[in-house]
């Protein structure tokens, strides 16, 4: 199983090779993710895909209940940057 990382990267990358699906990605995310991953999303996920200009940047946070509360201390502690968990749509 990849992990939500790798697969986030993979969407980027194909997303700045292919002009088409950077497209659908930002018009039809859902239908992107679903075809390019060959999965289907629960119906309950909410996917959004945001575009960075060189005026406007997007920081996403992790939901605090994927985290770990070791992991939550790590962070906070400044001693282990987040480093992601294992793939899984709408847990």
């Amino acid at each position: 199983m990849e992990t939500e990382k790798e697969l986030r990267a993979h969407l980027i990358a194909k997303a700045a090779d292919d002009e088409a699906f950077r497209s659908l990605l930002v018009n039809d995310p859902l239908q992107a993710v679903e075809s390019e991953l060959g999965v289907s999303l629960p119906a309950d996920i909410s996917l959004h895909v945001h575009e960075e200009t060189g005026h406007q940047v997007h920081l996403v946070l992790p939901s605090a209940d994927s985290l770990s509360k070791c992991d939550l201390d790590r962070i906070a502690a400044g001693t282990s940057a987040y480093s992601g968990h294992r793939y899984r749509w709408g847990h």
